[in-house]
């Protein structure tokens, strides 16, 4: 199902000295094809084939740039409406040939140019900053470690000294989401489990017996479920598309929560399955025999997917995997 644009969200921009009422959702801007044309300079049919043949080559997709909108046509009667968004739009006004596409591009490019420029100069000095924090952090840390081993230090202040370099990874983990910067760590390829639909249903029965759940719980919607497990195994030319024991994971307890497969109990199944699997694949605990995500982790990642949208995915895998290892 496509998105819709709430039409109550409505508000007025000015490009490059052009006036145009727009309507604004999910942080962007939406326009018809009819505004674009007016916003442009030219035929409403030019517009619909740029946009025809931007989605032929791929260079953007339906799904993420085009919403849906009820709207009251000249003649009384309402009718859906495809909207576009801001990417859409900056991308015919680089193909379409007028005079308002050429001050378009002029004006998208000096702007452009403006941030490239700018944004580097901020960067620069936001990430010297960034730097020193955190090598200052390292050093305070290892200051803490050594502290601790003296021995008139009281053992409330050893208490205390021990949680803070414990949490040390925690503290990285969060400055690498805000600077955008979380990689992906490396993971076990080593594979000792593979689940199945089958193999799923016995833990969610086993869930449905231990909770005393409805019959509703674990009832599955459509087809979408037997999707999940399956694609998580999913190849592309011969080669895994998630290839470690922890992407596998960390995509199993995304794709669970957010296909919403089961009429009641989705969240908590898939956080069943998520730890499950990383039981069964021997990497649920580390080398000291402590669990790698506890259950206040697992509480906020659960809830954290669920709340999310569909353009945060790739993040919150990488905090997944982040965390795991």
């Amino acid at each position: 199902m496509k998105k819709r644009v709430d039409e109550k969200k409505q508000g007025s921009v000015v490009l490059y000295k052009n006036h145009i009422e727009v309507k604004l959702e999910e942080e962007t801007v939406w326009l018809d094809t009819h505004q674009m044309a007016d916003l442009f300079g030219v035929d409403r049919t030019g517009i619909v084939r740029h946009i025809q043949n931007i989605y032929k080559t791929k260079e953007l997709f339906r799904k993420t740039t085009c919403a849906k909108n009820a709207q009251i046509a000249k003649d009384g009667k309402v009718r859906e409406m495809d909207f576009y968004n801001l990417d859409m739009i900056i991308s015919v006004g680089y193909r379409v040939n007028s005079k308002k596409g050429t001050q378009f591009r002029i004006w998208a490019t000096d702007v452009l140019r403006k941030h490239l420029t700018d944004g580097y100069t901020l960067n620069e000095k936001r990430l010297k900053c960034q730097a020193d924090k955190v090598k200052e952090l390292a050093e305070t840390v290892s200051l803490l470690k050594n502290v601790a081993m003296l021995e008139d230090v009281s053992d409330e202040s050893k208490g205390i000294i021990q949680i803070i370099t414990e949490y040390t990874k925690a503290l990285d983990i969060l400055d690498d989401y805000d600077r955008h910067s979380l990689k992906t760590p490396k993971g076990t390829k080593r594979s000792r489990y593979r689940l199945t639909h089958k193999k799923a249903r016995v833990i969610i029965d086993e869930i449905k017996r231990k909770f005393k759940d409805s019959s509703i719980v674990g009832q599955e919607k459509d087809l979408s479920f037997r999707a999940t497990v399956g694609t998580i195994y999913q190849t592309y030319e011969g080669r895994e598309l998630y290839p470690t024991i922890e992407e596998k994971a960390a995509h199993l307890l995304y794709f669970a929560i957010k296909n919403h497969s089961f009429v009641d109990g989705n969240k908590r199944i898939a956080a069943a399955l998520f730890v499950c699997f990383l039981q069964d694949n021997e990497v649920l605990f580390n080398k000291k025999g402590k669990k790698r995500i506890n259950d206040s982790t697992l509480v906020a990642l659960t809830l954290m997917i669920a709340s999310s949208k569909p353009s945060e995915k790739e993040i919150l895998i990488k905090v997944i995997l982040n965390l795991i290892s």
